[in-house]
């Protein structure tokens, strides 16, 4: 399993929607809007559940302690 950060994600969609020639292919193609597309590229909304799976991408949240004890 790779591990990838947000903007790591970002650079695929971008990377993508380059391959398909534009945004509005890039959503047609994953079933999402373009200005959904657009808005997640300029960060004005996350990256949801449909643009991850059309990037063969799976969301997984992590929590970590952030002390040395591991208390709760």
């Amino acid at each position: 399993m790779l591990e990838l950060t947000e903007q790591e994600v970002l650079a695929r969609l971008r990377r993508q929607v380059e391959q398909r020639g534009s945004q509005k292919a890039w959503a047609d193609a994953a079933g999402v809007t373009p200005q959904y597309i657009h808005d997640v590229l300029r960060g004005r909304r996350g990256i949801g559940a449909p643009v991850l799976a059309a990037l063969g991408v799976e969301r997984i949240v992590r929590y970590v302690a952030v002390d040395a004890g591991g208390r709760t």
